[in-house]
């Protein structure tokens, strides 16, 4: 069986608590680098997330040395994008530069619904809080066993953009209704592709070496038969993402469109990578 990241933020309820109010009143760059303090100890102590990207990085076709310090910078990127986060919740605003402005707002503007695929690709939450939709809902699905501090503060943040969570929960399938009604309102709604939440995967092919998806999200795109868009959201500068669009056909081959363009994206931001676990594990 793949091993498998659980996806929750690290750090104690009152370390994120206090994270907020720190970021609320300092510098986000002095954040950055206050990080190098502990993140060395942080890579250290977390063996399955180092293991994880160590194998990533030998899959990019690094050797054992370069993939070894390219450890360091995937987690330094996953770092800023994690402060990024409680930077939002600090109250703090940043920019976001939409490639493609014309499918993505068109699909916003339109009167049907339609699908929005992410990944674990860049910070796709920063989408969520500087992204409006004003002329419909944004519906995500999201995980089920965040933290309660970071639960908190995005539900706060999210509602203020039109947007709400459902929750996924493994002893609960109520979101299954919630996506039924979703599209029947025509809405949008958001799920994440490349983490397994059960046992049914599908198999595509991923910078070399066959990796298992979930295939619940491709089943919902090819059942409701709406437009898919797929939105990367990469970091440019410390105030500034850039949200990346492309659109889907919800066809037999969408998790092959789906890992095809995870590929191309990796490719030019190799550090935003941050599905820290054996990806490619069966």
């Amino acid at each position: 069986m793949a091993q498998e990241w659980s996806g929750q933020t690290g750090g104690t309820h009152w370390m994120q608590r206090a994270l907020v109010s720190i970021i609320r009143h300092t510098d986000i760059r002095v954040a950055y680098t206050m990080m190098h303090l502990w993140l060395i100890w942080y890579i250290i102590v977390r063996r399955t997330e180092r293991h994880g990207a160590y194998i990533y990085h030998r899959r990019r076709g690094r050797n054992r040395l370069q993939a070894a310090c390219d450890i360091y910078r995937s987690f330094y990127h996953f770092g800023k994008a994690i402060i990024d986060r409680f930077a939002v919740y600090a109250g703090q605003q940043f920019e976001v530069v939409v490639d493609n402005r014309e499918l993505y707002y068109g699909r916003v503007h339109g009167e049907d619904g339609f699908i929005m695929l992410f990944s674990h690709i860049g910070n796709t939450e920063m989408a969520g809080y500087f992204l409006s939709t004003p002329n419909k809902p944004l519906h995500i699905l999201a995980y089920g066993g965040e933290s309660p501090v970071v639960m908190e503060h995005r539900r706060q943040v999210l509602e203020q953009n039109n947007i709400d969570m459902i929750t996924i929960r493994p002893d609960d399938m109520s979101h299954i209704y919630r996506i039924s009604e979703v599209m029947q309102h025509g809405d949008v709604l958001a799920i994440a592709a490349d983490r397994k939440t059960g046992d049914a995967t599908t198999t595509c092919m991923f910078m070399g070496r066959p990796a298992q998806l979930p295939v619940g999200p491709f089943r919902v795109c090819m059942a409701v038969k709406h437009p898919v868009l797929l939105v990367f959201v990469i970091k440019q500068s410390a105030r500034i993402y850039h949200v990346y669009c492309e659109q889907l056909q919800p066809t037999r081959d969408i998790a092959a469109q789906y890992a095809q363009a995870m590929e191309r994206v990796v490719q030019a931001h190799p550090y935003e990578w941050f599905n820290f676990y054996d990806f490619w594990a069966e």
